[in-house]
């Protein structure tokens, strides 16, 4: 079945996506439990708890854009962008669970979160994520993600563990 990738409107849109941000929450402890300090550690230091009392602040118009993807109805993946700047636009949160992953909805929300960002005249998309998310990493660089230097400032500990990168938006 086809997936749809639409935008996040509504409470119950927003409480999906909450919903999916926690299970992201738990399926990385589960995946890295022998590093488990450095997912708690990464999360806690950007204040996940606060995120999830204010995703329609955080990731709504006018300072981002949160995206659910379906499929038969049933939501199957989430991703958003927040502005950072006049010129960039940082990706967060895209997860697609176990279940759903090997149908190209992470490409699909990808593609949707960047042609909005592109929509609304980002120069550029940053993002960052774990090294040992290697699926997550091949993806971005299979998009045209290109590794830049940090513009997220994690604990000194983290740091060798984080991988920062960023999309050219602008289209000339």
């Amino acid at each position: 079945m086809s997936v749809h990738v639409h935008l996040a409107t509504n409470e119950a849109d927003y409480a999906a996506l909450g919903a999916l941000v926690r299970e992201y929450v738990e399926w990385c402890r589960a995946r890295f439990a022998q590093d488990v300090w450095l997912i708690n550690e990464a999360l806690s230091h950007q204040s996940l708890d606060r995120e999830l009392e204010s995703l329609a602040t955080r990731y709504g118009p006018p300072g981002g854009k949160a995206f659910l993807a379906r499929r038969d109805g049933e939501i199957v993946g989430c991703g958003a962008y927040r502005r950072r700047s006049d010129e960039y636009c940082e990706m967060k949160r895209l997860f697609v669970p176990d279940r759903y992953r090997g149908h190209s909805i992470g490409r699909k929300l990808c593609d949707a979160i960047i042609a909005s960002a592109r929509e609304d005249r980002f120069k550029l998309m940053r993002l960052d994520t774990a090294a040992q998310m290697s699926e997550a990493v091949s993806l971005y660089e299979a998009i045209g993600f290109k590794r830049c230097a940090p513009y997220n400032d994690y604990p000194e500990r983290l740091m060798p563990h984080m991988v920062f990168m960023e999309l050219a938006l602008d289209n000339g």
